[in-house]
């Protein structure tokens, strides 16, 4: 009896590690099946960004093959917490509509343990999407730049040949005889713009450019098409844009292509600039209301402004070395000024140094996309945590309501990750709330379906 007693026990014991074996299987099974759906959708959308400039450089198929698989990252990273919101509500409903749950439960298994499988499943996606887009991403990013600007430099759209007319993109350019090797006289017309210049490929591959000499410009504005302007210059670059940025692969200083060290460190450095800045505008602001200080204090003393600035002429010159003859200093500075003049050129400099604040907005960009290396990933997990209490509202349809309703949540909080990213460029709110806003509404709505399923509904788990 003894014997058999402690069998049983072992039997009780093995339970709660069944019930996750099951449900993590059944959980892994809907994830997979996500996944290939949202990889496919994203993959099919990154095509058709590439399809455009892979046709008009008639790149060779190892070439596309492997941009496509640079693109892969990306695509990955989107996918993963999207794919744990869908498989975790296809299996919570799916289990609530086959009373696999209500089993569970009549079976002495813990809600802590039907939850279990969810939660480990749901962090272990977001780890695997914060590896995708931490360190896949920005690696394959130069990659990508690398193999691009490869092709566009074998492609080149532009091709000036003497005494021609040639339009590209906004600029109609015009081209007279030939120079040695080079163009001879070019003039562009963009915008009111005639330049001289010389054609040379850029490296970078991203624009072609005009390297110029003995440059004159003519620019005529929309609004005042009766006045002009001239320039003259002895040297000057012009740049045609080879095509619009691919979304995602912009430029290598792209902070949405660097790891999370990599941003951390550039706004630690942006940071200490932008104190020095503030700093420096703070000695200017107080020097300026020092000096309106002074203008009036010499009002009140009675004496002239006039004669308290050819004091202070006197005390500056007086402290430096082969400082010139103090007497022209004070006539520079006395003269024909009257006092009410001088104190409204006191406020004004005043005004102009509150004014000028120095401001970086790159710090706001940066630390956006630094929230954002995390905060995407970690919806994986807070995906998961949803999941499963909204899953045991389904009565029917099973897996297939639950597949319905993660679309339209990923569609919500895709939205919602677009309001925030643009309230956040706007500087409408601080960059981590804009950034983590989505992932804290979905753990409110957790806690509410937690909340509805423990108190509100008459069927317990």
């Amino acid at each position: 009896m003894t014997k058999g007693g402690r069998s049983e026990k072992r039997s009780w014991a093995s339970v709660p590690l069944r019930v996750i074996g099951y449900i993590g299987r059944s959980y892994v099974f809907s994830f997979a099946l996500s996944f290939l759906f949202f990889f496919v959708v994203f993959f099919i959308n990154q095509i058709l960004l590439l399809a455009e400039d892979i046709l008009s450089k008639n790149a060779h198929l190892d070439q596309t093959l492997l941009l496509l698989l640079y693109s892969l990252p990306s695509i990955v990273a989107i996918a993963f917490p999207f794919s744990a919101l869908s498989g975790a509500l296809m299996t919570s409903a799916g289990m609530n509509t086959d009373r696999e749950i209500l089993a569970f439960s009549a079976a002495g298994v813990s809600p802590r343990t039907i939850y279990a499988p969810f939660i480990l499943i749901g962090a272990l996606a977001s780890l695997l999407s914060f590896a995708a887009n931490d360190y896949f991403l920005p690696r394959s990013s130069k990659d990508f730049r690398a193999l691009y600007g490869q092709m566009v430099s074998h492609s080149a759209s532009i091709e000036l040949k003497p005494y021609s007319v040639t339009r590209y993109s906004q600029a109609v350019v015009v081209t007279g005889g030939k120079v040695g090797d080079k163009a001879g006289e070019v003039l562009i017309f963009e915008s009111g713009e005639g330049r001289k210049r010389t054609l040379v490929l850029d490296p970078s591959g991203e624009s072609a450019r005009i390297d110029m000499e003995d440059v004159l410009e003519q620019s005529i504005t929309a609004q005042e098409q009766d006045r002009f302007s001239m320039m003259k210059a002895g040297s000057l670059t012009y740049r045609f844009a080879i095509r619009e940025p691919i979304v995602g692969f912009s430029g290598g200083s792209n902070p949405s292509e660097m790891t999370s060290l990599a941003l951390n460190m550039n706004i630690k450095k942006k940071r200490s600039v932008l104190a020095l800045r503030e700093a420096d505008a703070e000695v200017q602001c107080s020097a300026t209301r020092a000096n309106l200080v002074a203008v009036y204090g010499a009002l009140v003393d009675g004496r002239k402004v006039e004669d308290f600035a050819t004091s202070e002429v006197d005390k500056n010159a007086s402290g430096r070395k082969g400082a010139p003859d103090r007497k022209n200093d004070a006539a520079a500075v006395s003269g024909p000024v009257s006092s009410d003049k001088r104190i409204s050129k006191a406020v004004s400099d005043l005004k102009q140094a509150a004014a000028s604040v120095p401001v970086d907005r790159t710090i706001q960009i940066y630390e956006l996309e630094y929230n954002k290396k995390f905060a995407i990933p970690a919806a994986g997990l807070f995906f998961s945590l949803l999941a499963f209490p909204l899953g045991l509202g389904a009565k029917r349809a099973g897996r297939t309501a639950g597949f319905g309703t993660a679309l339209l949540l990923s569609t919500i909080y895709w939205g919602a990750l677009i309001v925030g990213q643009t309230a956040g460029l706007r500087n409408l709110m601080t960059p981590w709330i804009a950034m983590w806003l989505p992932d804290i509404l979905v753990f409110v709505a957790t806690l509410a379906a937690w909340a509805y399923r423990l108190h509100g509904s008459r069927r317990s788990v």
